[in-house]
């Protein structure tokens, strides 16, 4: 045991020391409380500067184009019907857009069509489609000349606040955001995804660069194999789980001092607090410590597998592939999970150990039963410990072989050595 604690020492030390390792840590925080800064203050500003965008109308029918109002950020100007040949020559190198609507004088609208010289946005695509849609389903109406059909609509018209609440045991429910909530989810989950494939990585350098220097041979010759390799991870583990505190308490403290400047602070705090209500931070955060400590370990033991069975990090890239996809697949299907968390997909993806880390952590904000948190959690952790057996009868063979790259079933056939 005091050998383990010695590496692990030796690891964090060594590691927290490094130049890379105080600049990235003091770096990302400023970066991500500045992105945060200027999010809020755009998301939250009562004047946000938004590009006023023209739109020429071609109207064909000669009434569609005449019942689009203009708005704040757009300005509709109905011109004469022209060949379109003609329009491309006048306006093709403008920044105006033409929205074309085709179809017979005094009919209905054929088809919509709008031309730019650059993309044009949802934004606008929704607002003209909208509009034509109400105009051309008013006038149907019209035509069954109903009675006073204006005062009907109007009687008729209703707009509906919808609120989501959450059920609280011995508590008053409380209002919850799904969309702060997926957001959330988003990035913690890729958060997750990151640090696992930095950080295990990071363990399966520093055995390809002991074992190139040859320091692995005085190493070995002091400590068992599985000490060294648990050691390693645990040393690494630690790093990570500091570097990421670091990121909280400077990000934090970057945020307030980027606060102290603005003069519309309240405003952004009072923001958030209604975009993140009904969420409790201090659980997810917990949890995510924990999946990250079970996903680090088992990813951890295998890329550390991986490096002791190769002498160069580019030998490495053919054996990572099958460490690698698990995580991708968990990318991909998280997706999904965002929309439905609770799907068949989404809660057998959270218990399989290779993804759950990732989906767990992107379920869990959406309110996960707590039985399947510990039933992912107890999974996590017993195929870590089935894995970490595995990698350490790989590792052992591995750090002591040079000058040959094994194959995948030269690998295999060491888990049968005793």
């Amino acid at each position: 045991m005091r050998n383990v604690i010695l590496i692990i020492k030796r690891e964090f030390l060594t590691r927290v020391r490094k130049k890379s390792f105080i600049i990235l840590s003091m770096l990302t925080p400023l970066i991500f409380a500045l992105s945060i800064f200027i999010y809020t203050k755009m998301v939250f500003s009562t004047s946000p500067s938004v590009d006023i965008s023209e739109i020429k109308i071609v109207d064909n029918t000669q009434w569609t184009g005449k019942n689009i109002p203009n708005t704040g950020v757009f300005i509709f100007e109905n011109i004469e019907p022209q060949p379109l040949e003609k329009l491309r020559e006048q306006y093709a190198d403008s920044e105006s857009i033409v929205l074309y609507i085709e179809g017979e004088k005094d009919g209905y609208p054929l088809s919509y069509s709008m031309y730019s010289k650059k993309s044009v946005s949802i934004d606008l695509q929704e607002y003209v489609k909208r509009i034509i849609v109400s105009t051309v389903e008013n006038r149907k109406l019209k035509e069954y000349n109903i009675e006073n059909l204006d005062r009907i609509l109007a009687e008729i018209h209703t707009v509906v606040d919808m609120r989501t609440m959450k059920w609280e045991k011995n508590r008053e429910d409380r209002e919850s955001n799904t969309a702060s909530v997926m957001g959330i989810s988003y990035v913690l989950a890729l958060i997750l995804y990151m640090f696992i494939l930095m950080f295990g990585s990071m363990v399966m350098r520093g055995v390809i660069e002991e074992k190139s220097n040859r320091i692995i041979e005085v190493i070995i010759s002091s400590v068992k194999p599985f000490q060294l390799m648990a050691g390693k991870i645990t040393g690494v583990a630690l790093v990570a789980i500091t570097q990421f505190l670091i990121w909280i308490v400077f990000t934090g403290i970057f945020f307030l001092v980027f606060q102290s400047f603005s003069s519309g602070a309240e405003g952004i705090v009072q923001g958030l607090t209604v975009e993140f209500v009904g969420v409790d931070i201090i659980r997810i955060l917990g949890f995510f410590i924990l999946f990250f400590i079970g996903g680090y370990l088992l990813y951890a033991s295998m890329f550390a597998a991986v490096g002791s069975a190769v002498e160069s990090e580019a030998d490495s890239q053919q054996l990572m592939m099958p460490i690698t996809i698990p995580l991708i697949l968990a990318i991909m299907i998280m997706v999904q999970t965002f929309r439905y968390p609770d799907s068949s997909l989404s809660v057998w993806a959270s218990m399989i150990p290779f993804t759950s880390p990732i989906i767990m952590v992107a379920r869990i904000p959406f309110g996960v039963p707590v039985w399947q948190i510990i039933l992912s959690l107890s999974i996590l952790f017993a195929t870590f410990v089935l894995m970490a057996y595995i990698s350490a009868k790989i590792y052992r063979i591995g750090i002591l072989m040079y000058g040959k790259k094994p194959s995948l079933r030269e690998i295999l056939k060491w888990l049968k050595y005793k």
